[in-house]
C-alpha cells in the first residue's frame, strides 16, 4: 500500500491528534501546548494571567471550529497525574478585552467519557457574540468553588465548517452502489452496510433527518474514531427507518495497479465542508439544515438526546 499524506489539511488534522492524544493519556503541564492553523489559534496560559489564584491544574481547549453563534465547547482539565474527572464544572467566559469588568458568560459543563482509558472532555453549550481572544475560567461546583484552571482561545468570525441553521453544500459520497467492495469507502474492520447505503446529497432531500460522521476507524490516532463509528452504527440499528445515518471515511483510496496497492489521501469532501479535524458529526433536519454539530467523540447518550428531540419523542 502507498500513501499520500500530503498538504495542509493533513497538518491540521495531525495537529489536533496530537493535542487529543495529550487528552488521552497521563501528561505533564510542561508537555502541554497549543495549536495553531489558518483558522485557529488556541494557547494554554496560566491561570496567574488572569487571576490570583493558582492551579495545579491546566485546561486543553480540545476544540478547532470556535465561532461567532451556538457553539458545543469542549475543553479537558490536565493535572500532572492525568486527566482530572468530576461530573461537571463551572465555567465563565469572557473576551479578552472585556476581563476588567469580569466574565459576562456563566454555565456548567458535563463531563463526556472517552470510550478506551480513562480519559474525556467536558461539554458546554456556548453562544460567543464577538470575535477575537476569550479567557475561559474553569471552577468545580462544590459550596466553596474550588479555581481549577484558566485557558484562552480563538473565536472567529465565521465557523470553518458548515454552521448551525444553514444547509450545507450537498456531498456526493460514494455508496455501497457505486463500489465493487464496502472497504473502498470505509477502513472500519468490520464495516456497517446501513453506513454507506446513501450519499448526502440524497439524504438532504430525502425529506427525513439525518446523522453524518466524518471518521477513519482504521488511521484514528486517538482510538476514538472506531468507537464512534460503532455509535453512529448502533443509533442506526435504533433510528434507522426514521433517520438517514451516514459515515464517511477521511481517506480516499485510489488503485494504482492491479496488484492491489493503492494510495491514501484525505477525502476533498472534508474539504468541501472545511473540516480541520476527526471524528466531526453532524446532525441534519428534515429539511437539510443543520442543527447540531460535534467537533470530536460524541457519546450515544449525548446523540441520543439531540435525535429525541429532533425526531419529538
Amino acid at each position: 500500500m502507498s500513501q499520500n499524506l500530503t498538504g495542509s489539511r493533513v497538518r491540521s488534522i495531525f495537529g489536533l491528534i496530537c493535542l487529543l492524544i495529550l487528552i488521552s493519556v497521563s501528561c505533564s503541564p510542561e508537555k502541554l501546548g497549543g495549536i495553531k492553523n489558518d483558522n485557529v489559534k488556541h494557547d494554554l496560559i496560566s491561570s496567574e494571567e488572569f487571576t490570583d489564584d493558582v492551579s495545579q491544574f491546566q485546561i486543553v481547549i480540545a476544540v478547532t471550529d470556535i465561532a461567532i453563534g451556538e457553539n458545543r465547547f469542549a475543553f479537558a482539565i490536565i493535572g500532572k497525574t492525568g486527566p482530572l474527572i468530576l461530573k461537571e464544572v463551572h465555567i465563565s467566559l469572557s473576551p479578552v478585552t472585556g476581563t476588567a469588568d469580569g466574565y459576562n458568560f456563566d454555565s456548567t459543563a458535563l463531563f463526556q467519557a472517552w470510550p478506551l482509558g480513562n480519559s474525556g472532555v467536558y461539554v458546554g453549550k456556548v453562544n460567543f457574540d464577538i470575535p477575537g481572544e476569550w479567557i475561559i475560567r474553569v471552577e468545580d461546583t462544590s459550596p466553596n468553588p474550588e479555581f481549577l484552571g484558566s485557558a484562552k482561545f480563538f473565536v472567529n468570525k465565521v465557523s470553518s465548517t458548515p454552521a448551525v441553521g444553514v444547509k450545507p453544500t450537498p456531498l456526493d459520497n460514494l455508496t455501497n452502489a457505486d463500489v465493487k467492495d464496502i472497504n473502498q469507502i470505509t477502513s472500519a474492520l468490520n464495516p456497517d452496510p446501513g453506513l454507506y447505503k446513501i450519499s448526502v446529497s440524497e439524504a438532504m432531500n430525502s425529506g427525513i433527518p439525518t446523522i453524518i460522521t466524518f471518521a477513519s476507524p482504521s488511521f484514528c490516532r486517538t482510538s476514538t474514531c472506531g468507537p464512534q463509528v460503532e455509535i453512529i452504527s448502533s443509533l442506526n440499528r435504533q433510528f434507522g427507518d426514521r433517520l438517514n445515518i451516514i459515515h464517511i471515511e477521511v481517506y480516499e483510496r485510489t488503485e494504482i495497479d492491479d496488484d492491489g496497492n493503492y494510495e491514501l489521501k484525505i477525502s476533498s469532501l472534508l474539504e468541501t465542508w472545511g473540516l480541520n479535524s476527526e471524528p466531526f458529526t453532524f446532525m441534519l433536519d428534515k429539511k437539510g439544515t443543520i442543527v447540531a454539530k460535534f467537533e470530536g467523540f460524541v457519546t450515544e447518550s449525548e446523540l441520543t438526546e439531540h435525535i429525541m428531540e429532533l425526531l419529538d419523542i
